[in-house]
């Protein structure tokens, strides 16, 4: 075996065969940059991408030819599934990923790469999410062509990307971005400055909160064209105002794994509460979607799971009664996991000041949850 590596080892240096390892000649990620992103099965796809929610299928057709094309930006409200769909997209694609989250103080040395000093007072270069992600993916394509198994390539997954100032931090890869013939980075922070191709297999999937407009920067024409943008929408409720059966389902499978990942043990009280809620559910969530004449909030399945997660929690922690309790449990669940992520300006142009107490006349249980809207929305939060 060791005659083996040695002699790979060798082809490598004689520039045989691309090396196991690009990041100390990251020249030659060119030697496999060509080849092309293969494609996975459209019905097995489809299913591994609504195992994590309860999404419109066009959407996640959409969501599938984008990626197939080339990089993705996942635009939505919070708690509409965004992180948890681009990370299922990448098993689905049967790559890896690398998952950073954006920032306001992002340059060119975050997201490329700069010099900077070592352990012994010296320099050393220190590459950026992006130049590292495609690193990674050169390193795990030839991996992969080498035993046929494991991930084809590695994907790079910026969370919140319009937290960041687009064009400081990512103006540079413009170009590259774009795709054509043989796109590359220049790593002018390394010796010899090289140049790092893209190879097709990679792709930047990028989320962003069109939401909340606190810390959220605008992103250039420039940017996205270099970008496919897919919505992920909350799902629309029906006729009587109440969030599709369907999704509450999910929301219910969901949040009872993560609690008995959790908890190590099913919350079978809860579950059975829920069960016989689920009417009610399903109509104080659509309430806060659209309350009529008081407007409403685009609240994402992700945020169901959330207060469903914490009330299982509570009432097995607590040893309250789920049933007899319910009202009770569901209003704390709801200030303590929904309310706060409300708490933007946003919602402030959504709703009116009569929200929480058509809120409280239509469902008296939610005094909390109630009381804790309107103190936001008056200023005293």
């Amino acid at each position: 075996m060791t005659d083996v590596v040695k002699t790979l080892s060798t082809l490598a240096e004689a520039r045989a065969v691309p090396p196991s390892d690009f990041v100390d000649a990251p020249e030659r990620v060119s030697e496999v940059a060509h080849l092309p992103l293969v494609l996975p099965e459209p019905k097995s796809t489809k299913q591994v991408l609504a195992e994590t929610g309860f999404y419109n299928p066009a959407t996640l057709d959409e969501l599938i030819a984008s990626a197939a094309m080339g990089h993705v930006i996942l635009a939505g409200p919070p708690g509409s599934g965004k992180t948890s769909l681009a990370k299922a997209l990448a098993k689905a694609f049967n790559v890896g990923v690398s998952c950073a989250t954006a920032n306001a103080e992002w340059s060119i040395y975050d997201t490329i790469g700069t010099q900077t000093l070592n352990d012994t007072g010296g320099i050393s270069p220190q590459h950026g999410v992006v130049s590292s992600a495609v690193l990674q993916c050169a390193n795990t394509i030839v991996s992969y062509a080498d035993t046929g198994t494991g991930p084809q390539g590695h994907w790079l997954l910026i969370d919140e990307m319009n937290r960041a100032e687009i064009d400081r931090a990512f103006g540079p890869l413009f170009t590259a971005l774009a795709g054509g013939e043989d796109p590359s980075i220049p790593l002018h922070y390394l010796k010899g400055r090289p140049s790092l191709s893209i190879p097709s297999r990679f792709r930047i999937i990028a989320t962003i909160n069109e939401y909340d407009t606190r810390f959220v920067q605008s992103m250039s024409g420039a940017l996205r064209r270099r970008f496919s943008k897919v919505l992920i929408l909350p799902p629309r409720s029906d006729s009587s105002g109440l969030i599709p059966d369907g999704e509450l389902k999910v929301a219910r499978k969901r949040a009872a794994e993560m609690v008995k990942a959790s908890l190590g043990s099913e919350p079978a009280g809860a579950l059975t509460a829920i069960d016989g809620q689920s009417a009610h559910l399903r109509e104080v969530f659509g309430f806060f979607r659209d309350s009529g004449e008081h407007g409403g909030i685009p609240i994402g399945t992700a945020s169901v799971i959330d207060v469903l997660s914490y009330l299982m929690v509570l009432a097995t922690t607590t040893g309250i009664d789920a049933t007899a309790e319910f009202g009770s449990l569901l209003d704390r669940a709801i200030s303590a996991r929904l309310v706060p992520m409300l708490e933007t300006d946003s919602t402030r142009n959504r709703i009116d000041d009569g929200f929480p107490a058509a809120l409280q006349s239509k469902f008296p249980d939610l005094t909390l949850s109630g009381n804790r809207i309107a103190a936001f929305l008056h200023g005293m939060d």
